[in-house]
Order: structure tokens, then C-alpha cells, then sequence
């Protein structure tokens, strides 16, 4: 989910505010508004009383403006002077001589300096002429101090700003209630869009009663109820097909034809430094016990078989099991030999110890054989049955037969020192090969490939990762992967790059910390990484894969799932998942022009995908027809030999 940055300002904060803002400013007008006329009305008080008072003085001083009684008229102007309601008196004579002059000063205790500052009061100076008899004399002048009105100016201004404040408050008050039950259903229409965007499809239950918001939920809900149905129906078709072409009805394992199409396509999965092991496990007893016993005893045996496979190799990723007939499974393992051996000799014990158990003969056999990428599906199912047959003395002492391993011979305390070392010390060589839409023009992102190295020799990765899944070390190399890689984001690579991410690390908490506080510490790498995550891996535990996802979408990681169909699961688990690609299994594009049933599979991940906002990456693209022939099955991006090798990085 992006951050609220990239969000926006939500409807609802912007409406608050807005109410606020309109408040305040009717408070703060009202206010100046209601003050201003006051200070108006104050003025015009203060000049009136002024004028008065130089009318009646004027009239009482004049008959002792003669030189004998002038002391009287001075008594009489200092006795209304200094009642304190004015700020200055003079009588001045016609020629201009002051002969009584009076002045106070204008300072103001009680009211507050920015106040006066803010609201200046200016007394008008009112005047009276004066005579003696018919003669003017002179001419009094009155100016009101202002200091009385300034304190009831402050008196009204104060009550005036608790009435509007209250008045402010109130109003908010209504209106936040008013606007909260008007917005309510408009935060579900988001919650229910956002849902919508993580690919997960809700209905709002909400019925509200503003009709344009009833509009918008109905029709969402409508869309969203759509959207489920084609989902469901595009998602059951694809399961059909799946079923038909690949699944054993018995066991729901892959047949055969799944067997071939994913070994070949996973033979350009191994480098050239690198072995696999492929196993063969015969029942010899089958036939024999559907005819003694019936075909529900033999299923029931076949059962139980199945059960002992998917138990004994249930710690090592990336280990395919398939029948591909009645008595013959297969298992390829994503290791050496020597990584795997212990758990085919404890699998080929529990064998001898249920032949034991059910005493009967020829309980299961077993055999396995490491393989590189040079080596054929033919070749090595004829050496699997040259192993089975060919020497029946160690078949009695039921001894799985290996030949020749290859790959690294350490133990498991070596391989614990080795990982350390190459996370302490160890160099990586960095290789990309680009993801680019269907027209081969525009790249998507670079997916970013890694080469270990301790002491200049190559650490085959098949190994190097197996054996760190063992020792719960996976986190600390993706951790070293990233640490290393992030170098390219901002000098070599302009587009985003993709990194594999291990099982370890897609379910620990502790790796989602350290996340946290690296692109904390590296905003350059937000937006420009992509978690690719194996389907069987994220199927280990969806629920907390789907948890820990959406937390690596509010970092801004995009995800892909890659090998998508390799498990044969229902696609219904992608309508939960905030994705954003996802990744065919190479096994559906190696073998798109000789099994065009294919085409019906990728068509239908297309719509499931499609509907659901993901875009599908048709990978292992090694020739112009395939291309040509996705692009017709209307995949959005492609990536493979054909497009471009992986590229070293300096």
C-alpha cells in the first residue's frame, strides 16, 4: 500500500478543515468586527461628553475671567479637570494666550499595551467660545481621556471573545457530528477501495442515506460481486485444466507429463557448476496386491507410499514428487547428493521397516543419482532403471544405490563455517537479467542473480542455500544480498531490481525489522525493489505470507511470485495477496509448441491475473516463436535467453 504521502489528503480532513477554517474565520471577523463598532461608539461617546462639559464650563466661567476673579474661574476648571474623565483644558484668549491650561497623562494600567496598540481610541478635542457679555473673550477647549473607554473597550472585547468562542465551539461541535455520520459510509467506499486494490473483494454493508454515496456503494459492491464471480469461474476452469493435464487423480501428485515439462524446464535452472539428485522409488508389490486384495488395498498401498515420500523430504525446499504410473514416482531434489543422502537412506530404512511391518516382499524400492544440465531426461530415467534392476543382490539387503556424488563434501559444522565466512568475508559476483513487456521494448525491472565466492572458488548455490535453510541461515544471506546489491539501485541499474527472497526470511519478524531500519536509513531504495518469492514457499503458511507481504508493500517493495503453477494449487489464494507479477514456471513455456494444451492454462492465468490487477511474466523465452506466441496468449512481460542472457555486473 503506498504511503499517505503518495495518498493524499483524505475527503474528510480536507472537509474538517475547511468547516474549521470557515470558523475561524467567522470567529476572528465577528470578533474585530464587533469591536471595531464598539471602539467606533466609544469615540463618538467621548466627544459628545467633551463638548458638553465645554459648553456648561464655558458657561460657568464666564462672568470671573477678569483679571480679580480669573483665580475663580481656574478653581472651577481644575475641580471638573480632576475628576479624572478628561485628558486635557485650555482657555485660550483671542489673541491666543493660554491663561488656563490642564493636561493628564495618557497612560492606561488595566488594559493591556497590544490592545490599546491594536485598537487606538483618538478623543476628539471639542470647543466653546466664551464671552463677556456681547464681547468672546476666548475660546475652551475639552479632550476626553481615553483610558476609561480603553477598560470597557477591554471589558467587551473579553466577554465578547468567551461568547464567540463558545458560540465557535458549539458550532464545530454540530458540525463534526453532522459531517462524521454523513462520512462514515464514505470511509467504508475507501476502505472497500483499497481492499479492492490488495486484491481483496469485500461488500459494503453500509446504507447510507446521502443518495450520491448510495450510488457510489452500490455500485461498487456491484463490481466487486462481478469480479468474485468471474474470479471464481476463471479460477475453477484453471483448476480443471490443471487437473486434467498434470495431476494424478489418486494421489494429487504430478503425472508424468508434469514430471517432464518442469524437469526440463528446471535443468536451465542449474549452472554449470551445480548438481541436482533425481530419485526413482518402484512398488514392486502393486500388481500383486490389486489382484489378491483389490484395487482399494492397492490405492491404500500407494497412499501410504506417498505419505513416506512427502514426510522424509518435508525440510528440503524445492523437492518435487511425481507418479508417473501406477507403481513409479519420481522425486527431483534441488540438491547434491551428498546434501540429501541421509534423508533417501532413512526414507529406504522406513521402507525395510514397513516391508517388515506388513510382511510382505519388495515393499518399495529405491534409488538416486545426482544430475547437471547436460545430462538428458532420457538418460537419466535409463540409468534409474539400470540402477533397479541391475544388481538384485544389494535390492535384498534394501541398500539405496547411489553413484558417483558431486558437489562439496563437508559436514554440516563446515558448512556452518563456510556460510559465516561468506557473510563476513565472502565476495559476490552480481549478474541481471532484465523482465521487459511483451513488445521487448520497455524493461519492467532487472532481476538480480548472485554468484558466492570464498577464497576465489565459486559456492554452488544449490548447495550454498540448502544447506543454509538447514542451518536456519537463509535470513543472514538475504540480508548480506541486499546489503550488497543496494549499491547498484542508485549507480548502475536505472530500473528496479528484483531479489529472490527465501522462505526464512519471508516468514521472520526479525528480517522485517531489519527491513524497516535499512530503508530507514536508505530512502533512495524505496520504490526500487522487487521480492520475488517461490509459490511453494509462500504456500508453507499463507495467512502469515500475506501478513508479512503487506507490510513489504507499505516499505514500497513490489512482489512477484515466481514459478507460479509448479505446485498444482488452487489460485484462490491470490485473491488475499497484494501482488503485483506474477512469474510462470519455465516447465509452461519450454514446452509451448509441442503441448498446446498449454495455451488454455496461461490463457486463464491471464484473466485470474488480469481481473485481479497482477501482470503475468512468461519467463525462459529462447526463441522469436515463442515470443510471438505469448504475445498472442496476451502476456504482459517476458524475460528469457531470447531477450536478453544474464549480464554481469561490475
Amino acid at each position: 500500500m503506498p504511503d499517505k504521502s503518495k495518498r493524499g489528503t483524505s475527503l474528510k480532513t480536507q472537509i474538517y478543515g475547511l468547516v474549521i477554517f470557515l470558523g475561524i474565520i467567522s470567529f476572528i471577523c465577528s470578533l474585530l468586527i464587533s469591536v471595531e463598532h464598539t471602539k467606533d461608539y466609544l469615540n463618538e461617546q467621548m466627544g459628545s461628553h467633551a463638548q458638553d462639559t465645554a459648553t456648561s464650563l464655558g458657561l460657568s466661567i464666564s462672568p470671573y475671567l477678569d483679571e480679580e476673579n480669573i483665580i475663580i474661574a481656574e478653581t472651577m476648571v481644575s475641580a471638573i479637570f480632576d475628576s479624572g474623565y478628561y485628558a486635557a483644558m485650555e482657555f485660550t484668549t483671542i489673541e491666543g494666550d493660554a491663561l488656563i491650561s490642564r493636561h493628564n497623562p495618557n497612560q492606561v494600567e488595566t488594559v493591556p499595551t497590544w490592545f490599546i496598540d491594536m485598537f487606538a481610541l483618538f478623543p476628539p478635542v471639542r470647543s466653546s467660545e466664551i464671552s463677556n457679555g456681547w464681547q468672546i473673550v476666548g475660546n475652551l477647549s475639552v479632550t476626553s481621556h481615553a483610558g476609561v473607554s480603553y477598560f470597557q473597550l477591554w471589558q467587551y472585547a473579553s466577554k465578547a471573545f468567551i461568547a464567540f468562542s463558545f458560540i465557535l465551539l458549539f458550532s464545530l461541535a454540530i458540525a463534526y457530528f453532522i459531517l462524521s455520520a454523513v462520512l462514515k459510509p464514505l470511509a467504508m467506499v475507501e476502505h472497500q477501495a483499497i481492499c479492492v486494490s490488495k486484491k481483496q473483494f469485500i461488500l459494503n454493508p453500509e446504507k447510507p442515506f446521502t443518495r450520491e454515496l448510495k450510488v457510489v456503494i452500490e455500485a461498487l459492491n456491484s463490481m466487486v460481486s462481478n469480479v468474485q464471480k468471474n474470479f471464481d469461474s476463471m479460477t475453477r476452469q484453471a483448476e480443471r485444466i490443471t487437473k486434467e493435464a498434470y495431476l494424478d487423480k489418486l494421489t494429487g501428485l504430478g503425472n508424468r507429463r508434469a514430471f517432464e515439462s518442469q524437469f526440463n524446464a528446471s535443468l536451465s535452472d542449474i549452472s554449470d557448476d551445480e548438481s541436482a539428485t533425481i530419485a526413482l522409488i518402484e512398488l514392486p508389490s502393486l500388481q500383486k496386491v490389486n489382484n489378491e486384495s483389490g484395487y482399494q488395498a492397492g490405492d491404500k498401498y500407494v497412499l501410504s507410499v506417498v505419505n513416506e515420500l512427502k514426510n522424509a523430504f518435508i525440510e528440503i525446499e524445492n523437492t518435487k514428487i511425481y507418479r508417473i504410473n501406477g507403481g513409479s514416482f519420481i522425486i527431483t531434489i534441488a540438491q547434491c547428493t551428498s546434501l540429501c543422502q541421509n534423508e533417501i537412506k532413512t526414507l529406504n530404512n522406513q521402507f525395510l521397516s514397513l516391508e517388515r511391518s506388513h510382511s510382505s516382499d519388495n515393499f518399495a524400492k529405491l534409488v538416486a543419482t545426482p544430475y547437471q544440465n547436460t545430462d538428458s531426461m532420457k538418460k537419466l530415467l535409463i540409468d534409474l532403471d539400470n540402477l533397479i534392476t541391475q544388481d538384485s543382490t544389494q535390492l535384498k539387503i534394501k541398500k539405496a544405490i547411489f553413484t558417483e556424488n558431486s558437489g562439496l563434501s563437508l559436514g554440516l559444522q563446515d558448512w556452518k563455517n563456510l556460510i559465516k565466512n561468506i557473510m563476513n568475508t565472502g565476495h559476490i559476483q552480481f549478474l541481471y537479467q532484465p523482465v521487459k513487456d511483451i513488445n521487448n521494448i520497455n524493461t519492467l525491472y532487472d532481476e538480480l542473480l548472485a554468484k558466492f565466492y570464498f577464497e576465489d572458488k565459486i559456492i554452488p548455490n544449490n548447495q550454498l542455500f540448502s544447506m543454509a535453510e538447514r542451518l536456519k541461515l537463509t535470513q543472514e544471506l538475504d540480508i548480506k544480498l541486499i546489503t550488497n546489491a543496494i549499491n547498484f539501485v542508485s549507480n548502475d541499474l536505472d530500473n528496479k531490481l528484483a531479489i529472490n527472497l527465501s522462505q526464512q526470511s519471508l516468514f521472520s519478524t526479525s528480517f522485517n525489522l531489519w527491513l524497516k531500519n535499512f530503508l530507514n536509513e536508505n530512502e533512495h531504495c524505496r520504490d526500487r525493489l522487487i521480492f520475488e518469492i517461490n509459490e511453494t514457499a509462500l504456500l508453507k503458511d499463507i495467512e502469515l505470507a500475506t501478513k508479512n507481504i503487506n507490510l513489504f508493500k507499505t516499505l514500497g517493495i513490489n512482489i512477484c511470485i515466481e514459478r507460479f503453477g509448479t505446485s498444482f494449487t488452487s489460485f484462490k489464494y491470490l485473491r488475499g495477496l497484494d501482488l503485483d507479477f506474477i512469474k510462470l514456471d519455465g516447465s509452461y513455456i519450454k514446452d509451448l509448441l509441442n503441448h498446446t494444451e498449454n495455451n488454455y492454462y496461461i490463457q486463464a492465468v491471464n484473466q485470474i491475473c488480469h481481473s485481479l490487477g497482477i501482470k503475468v511474466i512468461a519467463c525462459h523465452i529462447e526463441s522469436d516463436e515463442v515470443l510471438n506466441l505469448i504475445k498472442e496468449l496476451e502476456c504482459d512481460a517476458c524475460q528469457g535467453q531470447y531477450i536478453q542472457k544474464p549480464t554481469e555486473l561490475i
